[in-house]
């Protein structure tokens, strides 16, 4: 029976252009296959300037689209130019050909394959481990000039401007100005009897009138480090993480010099605290200063033995406008906290829970036969029953199936969890393993919280609005409070 819904796939790893002429060839030879073939086209599915060599870790979201559809049943058949076009990988290409057995649509190139034998599909398998070696091959030369020009003293030309550096000369050309800002910040670090820190020169470099690169915001000692960090600055070329040696090109810092700030940087550097990085409370992140617009800080503190929570705007916190925060604003955080999980709750009441979808295929059984296959297989072939050749040939069909049958027991959980059925018993759970969860169910409700401030020796609560709420889907400047 011929396909009636038959999804075109087209893809090209480089693009440099953006015309996509690529595609649009591949794209008509398919369509003239499927006009001989007598096969009706339902869709086409485009992946323009993608790479799925070996190398590649860049996810191909239309590729994965169209396989789904296969699977749904969308479509009953895919057509591509030719196999390289579909993937570079040979594992892929295997799943593939597994899928297209599992789900039964048809599959042809305007090259003439057919997977309807076994002949047929040995020929492709073939063709896909010539293309996975090609794409090898073509790696292993790209690696090697790399190499080279590294070896030569010819720094990596890609990634971000570094301070420093002219924009676009590939960090051939520097910037005098930012060059003598970058050796006077290293003569501070160097002075014994200054004992300047990175903060004196952020504090030196916007006294300056210098913006950071990328976002020409004032300095913080965060940004400073990263430009002192930076193995550009001091000449030092490195491939894949080695050290290669000196560029020939100019640049801020010697190796030496460079080395002596990493010795400095190092020496003044603590440890983090075990569970750093955790998010402690709530609603860290979602509070505004209501004056200057940066992001204000939660943390505990200690006043006249009164231990408690405040939220703040910090002086050293870039605001929206790129300058440091005001520090004008200094609240209490427990009135604003019980404020914000009303209207959360509130609003939680207010929907219908989800229907949970109905049970998914259960796939445990199948997975535990073809582990148990496995352990059998091999222990046959290690007593001497089976050839290697027909060993490996058996595992790898049985290790391609078990993830198939992996991948697709995930999806259901995947889908499972989508459906939650009731939001406000996992917010109204206020353990701290909940937290992320929490702040997961916040962010559907509340976009960001404007906080003002409520001057000093205030002892009756605060007015309700001394906080502005943007709920979710309004504008910034259409808050509700």
């Amino acid at each position: 029976m011929k396909p009636r819904r038959v999804g075109i796939y087209v893809r090209i790893s480089k693009d440099r252009k953006g015309k996509e002429l690529g595609i649009q060839r591949q794209e008509k030879a398919c369509r003239e296959l499927c006009d001989r073939m007598g096969w009706g086209i339902h869709k086409v599915y485009p992946e323009n300037d993608t790479s799925a060599s070996t190398t590649s870790r860049k996810k191909r979201a239309v590729y994965a689209e169209m396989l789904r559809d296969a699977r749904d049943g969308v479509i009953d058949g895919i057509v591509v130019y030719s196999i390289d076009r579909l993937t570079r990988r040979i594992t892929e290409l295997t799943n593939f050909l597994e899928e297209q057995k599992e789900h039964g649509f048809a599959f042809a190139t305007t090259e003439g394959e057919d997977t309807s034998t076994a002949n047929g599909r040995m020929i492709l398998t073939i063709k896909g481990a010539v293309a996975q070696q090609e794409t090898e091959r073509m790696a292993e030369r790209v690696n090697n000039s790399l190499l080279q020009r590294r070896e030569q003293g010819k720094p990596h030309a890609g990634g971000p401007r570094v301070f420093g550096f002219e924009p676009g000369s590939t960090f051939q050309r520097v910037v005098p100005e930012e060059v003598e800002l970058i050796r006077d910040g290293y003569r501070m670090l160097m002075d014994p009897e200054l004992r300047a820190t990175p903060g004196d020169v952020a504090r030196a470099w916007n006294e300056h009138g210098a913006k950071s690169v990328g976002t020409q915001t004032v300095w913080t000692i965060q940004k400073v480090k990263r430009v002192y960090r930076s193995e550009r600055v001091g000449g030092i070329v490195t491939h894949k993480g080695q050290d290669i040696g000196d560029s020939i090109y100019p640049h801020p810092l010697t190796r030496e010099e460079w080395e002596n700030v990493q010795a400095i940087l190092d020496g003044r550097s603590k440890p983090a605290a075990q569970g750093a990085g955790k998010r402690k409370h709530l609603y860290s992140g979602f509070l505004k200063c209501g004056n200057c617009g940066s992001t204000m800080r939660v943390q505990w503190a200690t006043i006249q033995g009164r231990t408690f929570r405040r939220t703040f705007c910090h002086s050293g916190q870039v605001g929206v406008n790129g300058e440091f925060g005001c520090g004008k604003v200094n609240r209490s955080f427990a009135w604003i906290e019980e404020r914000l999980d009303e209207v959360v709750e509130a609003a939680l009441r207010q929907r219908s829970p989800k229907p949970r979808e109905a049970a998914s295929e259960d796939l445990s059984g199948q997975i535990k036969v073809t582990e148990e296959r496995i352990r059998g297989l091999r222990s046959r072939w290690k007593e001497g029953q089976l050839d290697d050749e027909d060993y490996f040939d058996s595992l790898q069909h049985l290790r391609n199936n078990l993830q198939s049958l992996r991948s697709r027991e995930a999806a259901s959980v995947v889908r499972a969890s989508r459906t939650e059925t009731d939001a406000l018993t996992v917010w109204l759970d206020q353990s701290e393993q909940n937290l992320e969860r929490r702040r997961a169910i916040a962010a559907t409700v509340i976009k960001q919280v404007a906080v003002y401030s409520v001057g000093k020796g205030r002892r009756r609560p605060p007015e309700l609005d001394s906080i502005s709420i943007t709920p979710v889907g309004a504008d910034s400047d259409d808050p509700e409070a």
